[in-house]
């Protein structure tokens, strides 16, 4: 089965709780981007139909995973992202978690944590996996090259955190943390010694609607693009429902929401944010049902000048 036909198995299943939904989103929509780096691999699962039918059942009684998830509740998308990922990993029969955001102290500081480490089963080894979920707007700052658009053309919402600068951070830091001195008693104490190193980045980039970037070196391009637009341009078109979509919420598309908005109404209510120095928004479109069509962002019609 290949990206594009997972992502149609995945839709046919109709989940209706959204931690379902996010789960299955987090773990079998294609990974954002294909890393390069010796020894490093990509987590990948297959949605099998063994897969299919557990995720169904979740559907249907979703306390394990609510349960999971309300023992240490999530205010940070990327903390929600790591504990849907470490529930799959409990869980699934191939896997057993062995321990998740574990420390890695040295001289009174911690170096780093590991998100997760489990056991695979198919290749009798423990893996370290680190995991970050991003949705990162484009900005055109230099000549793309060989047809691809620079890390640093890729800005989250708040200009702070910038493409480049987190793939400098996961393939320098913090995959490699089990490398570390200090690290080995760690996991020697859990039985984990030499771990294989993965990582799996998952998100979406949204381009400017009025030029054209192309996507990173590395991108999946199994994956669109989606877009963002200044707010007098979004206005132009946002006839419909709209929602703003929460940002614990960003993951898997909205389903049954009842609280869509007529586009004229959104646009007053952003127009109010961004006069307030309002970070940009991710909003949906919703169908007659409240079932999300399309996604984009709207940013401040001088986003771009703003930025720190």
């Amino acid at each position: 089965m290949d990206e594009q036909e997972g992502e149609a198995a995945l839709a046919a299943l109709a989940l209706q709780e959204r931690t379902v939904r996010d789960l299955a989103w987090a773990c079998f929509t294609p990974a954002l981007l294909h890393l390069q780096q010796a020894d490093l691999g990509t987590a990948a699962f297959p949605l099998t139909a063994a897969r299919s039918a557990w995720l169904q059942a979740l559907d249907r009684d979703p306390g394990p995973l609510r349960d999971w998830l309300q023992q240490r509740p999530a205010t940070r998308l990327g903390v929600y992202f790591e504990r849907l990922w470490q529930f799959f990993l409990h869980s699934d029969r191939d896997t057993e978690l062995i321990a998740s955001n574990l420390p890695v102290r040295a001289g009174g500081r911690t170096l780093g944590e590991f998100d997760c480490l489990y056991w695979c089963q198919q290749r009798q080894r423990a893996v370290h996996l680190e995991l970050a979920v991003k949705f990162y707007l484009g900005l055109a700052t230099a000549t793309p090259s060989a047809g691809y658009s620079n890390g640093c053309d890729w800005f989250g919402p708040n200009t702070v955190d910038r493409l480049d600068r987190k793939l400098q951070r996961l393939l320098q830091h913090q995959t490699q943390l089990s490398q570390q001195p200090a690290a080995q008693p760690v996991l020697a104490a859990l039985h984990a010694e030499k771990p294989l190193r993965e990582a799996r980045v998952a998100g979406c980039l949204f381009s400017p609607s009025a030029a054209v970037l192309p996507p990173p070196r590395g991108y999946n391009m199994a994956l669109p693009l989606g877009r963002w637009l200044p707010l007098e341009e979004w206005r132009a078109e946002c006839a419909g429902d709209w929602q703003i979509i929460p940002r614990l919420h960003w993951l898997a598309p909205l389903r049954a929401s009842r609280h869509g908005q007529a586009g004229a109404t959104l646009a007053a209510t952003l127009e109010a944010h961004f006069r307030e120095g309002g970070k940009p928004q991710l909003v949906a479109a919703l169908d007659t049902h409240g079932n999300e069509r399309s996604r984009c962002f709207v940013a401040a019609d001088i986003w771009p000048d703003s930025r720190k």
